[in-house]
């Protein structure tokens, strides 16, 4: 108590209350600490270290890094012109099809119409709308070391088994048309006869347009009789078998309507001309004096030949 007591009635030293008496006898302040011009100057340099310091420590701007912001910067405004690209595709190719539509009827060509348009449902160019499902497929999910949980799971060296890759949706798909899917898309994407599924790197490209995980395959079809025929085919069976040995993630639902969008990318490859319902013929006579009769042919025409009698 006495120590703590001395502490209280006398904080300052004795020897700095001494000096402070000599400096006041002397005509000088008792203190300099905070009117030293030296003391400010030691602080300012003191803050620019610091400052110096924070700046150093954060990551240089490499060349690597520069030209890899610019090849980012490049591929995203690359997508993005093709996305308006496409865009104006399906404005322009809706206006020809109302113009080809308006000049079949005008010719009464209403067979070739129907025909037209089978075929453009066959090949995947128009979008379509019925009852089917969806399929979402997902990675796994991604397992957390206890002994390091901040760690970046793709820094691992180890095959990760739970990743969706290009092969299991070829066959997830395939498994899909032979359980009698009409049309298929993946994340909005149309899959046709012409469609490539590929893996380039970490990305799943379907002709050469980028996936993102979830990859939501959309089927029309018979929504009960498709979910059995593919469950019980080779394609339920691989997804089955996914799902069970390594985690991958799947759901299968059942939609009254769901929309599978045309493929604007196919594009014409073969056309001929078709003959207009009014055709000029040309009327070749070659007479003939066989019995009496003069036989008149008329080829190249749809009407039917006729055969006059001399008298």
């Amino acid at each position: 108590m006495t120590l703590i007591t001395e502490m209280m009635q006398r904080p300052l030293d004795p020897g700095y209350a001494a000096a402070a008496e000599r400096r006041q006898e002397s005509g000088l302040p008792p203190a300099t600490g905070r009117r030293s011009p030296m003391l400010v100057i030691v602080a300012v340099l003191i803050g620019a270290l610091l400052g110096t310091s924070a700046f150093a420590l954060r990551a240089p701007t490499t060349t690597a890094s520069r030209i890899k912001l610019d090849l980012v910067g490049r591929i995203e405004a690359g997508r993005a012109h093709a996305d308006a690209q496409i865009r104006l595709i399906n404005t322009l190719r809706n206006e020809i099809n109302t113009a080809q539509d308006a000049a079949l009827i005008q010719q009464s060509q209403t067979g070739l119409t129907a025909k037209l348009s089978s075929l453009e449902l066959a090949a995947g160019t128009v979008p379509v709308t019925g009852p089917g499902l969806v399929l979402t497929v997902d990675d796994a999910k991604t397992k957390v070391d206890p002994n390091n949980p901040d760690a970046d799971p793709r820094t691992s060296s180890g095959p990760d088994q739970g990743k969706v890759i290009a092969r299991d949706l070829q066959i997830i798909i395939n498994g899909l048309w032979a359980a009698g899917a009409e049309a298929i898309s993946v994340n909005g994407h149309r899959i046709t006869s012409r469609a490539a599924i590929r893996f380039a790197g970490a990305a799943i490209l379907v002709d050469y347009r980028p996936l993102t995980r979830p990859y939501a395959i959309t089927a029309i079809g018979d929504p009960g009789s498709l979910n059995v025929e593919f469950t019980d085919n080779s394609g339920g069976s691989y997804l089955h078998s996914l799902t069970t040995n390594y985690k991958v993630r799947s759901n299968i639902q059942n939609r009254s309507s769901v929309v599978v969008p045309g493929e604007p990318a196919l594009s014409l490859q073969k056309a001929q001309p078709v003959q207009s319902a009014v055709t000029k013929h040309a009327v070749t006579r070659a007479p003939t004096t066989t019995g009496g009769t003069a036989t008149t042919t008329a080829p190249q025409t749809t009407a039917p030949q006729t055969t006059e009698t001399s008298p």
